[in-house]
């Protein structure tokens, strides 16, 4: 498996060429590899679910400026 930074550490590299052609959009990052471009994060969401399941992969806009978000599906049980 894949470290969960390596997702956001790809994204990170590929952000400036990723803006001169998807700035706005939204990527699908799987391990290491940009896999998919979608206009909303929904169809995004949507097209990885479909194509990955329930194993892990990433979602993140495309954008040079961004409020920090970050959605884990895999957390765990919650302690109590």
């Amino acid at each position: 498996m894949v470290e969960p930074r390596a997702e956001l550490q790809t994204y990170q590299e590929q952000l400036p060429a990723m803006l001169s052609s998807y700035d706005g959009q939204y990527v699908v990052i799987k391990d290491t590899q940009t896999v998919h471009f979608s206009p909303t994060y929904q169809d995004a969401l949507d097209w990885a679910y479909a194509t990955f399941g329930l194993d892990h992969f990433f979602v993140k806009k495309v954008a040079e400026d961004q409020d920090v978000v970050h959605f884990m599906r895999d957390l765990g049980p919650c302690p109590i």
